[in-house]
């Protein structure tokens, strides 16, 4: 379950949708926030971005995953069951949280965060895993962790190791 990609995204450009995310993840590096972004797309289209913004909104919960499901407005509220949201890093168990609670089915991620521990959570809670038809990773990994490392390679390191 935890490396499940649906039938119904298996002639979807994930590369596309993931380089585009990995341009919000370099634009939070700029700022100075983690170099995560994330992207959520609809019938082939992007219809939100986000990046981390902690520090420019003076919130730890400013998440790119969680900014990017807040944009999502109208369309994710109407069309959620055809959402896929496409995430440099794994999300974390607050990002999981929100993406379930938005009801959209797909998560695309790039680099694998050993210390989140979000597959054990999909795998070990029935209400996450009965909301979740794709839960794909390494899409554009090495580029996510190349970025990464450019801004911050001590929490590259964490996110790896599991220590700094």
């Amino acid at each position: 379950m935890t490396q499940y990609l649906s039938p119904d995204l298996e002639d979807l450009d994930l590369e596309k949708f993931m380089r585009e995310a990995l341009r919000e993840a370099d634009a939070a590096g700029k700022a100075g926030e983690y170099p995560i972004g994330a992207v959520l797309a609809l019938d082939g289209e992007i219809i939100a971005r986000g990046r981390a913004r902690h520090g420019e909104t003076k919130s730890q919960l400013r998440h790119a995953e969680l900014n990017t499901l807040l944009d999502g407005g109208e369309k994710l509220w109407t069309d959620y069951k055809r959402a896929i949201l496409f995430t440099t890093v794994e999300p974390c168990p607050m990002c999981l949280g929100a993406v379930v609670m938005a009801d959209v089915p797909h998560i695309i991620y790039a680099l694998n965060d050993v210390v989140v521990q979000s597959k054990l959570t999909l795998e070990s809670n029935p209400y996450i895993r009965r909301h979740i038809k794709s839960y794909f990773g390494g899409v554009l990994e090495d580029e996510s962790a190349r970025l990464i490392e450019r801004y911050n390679p001590r929490i590259l390191k964490y996110m790896q190791q599991g220590h700094l």
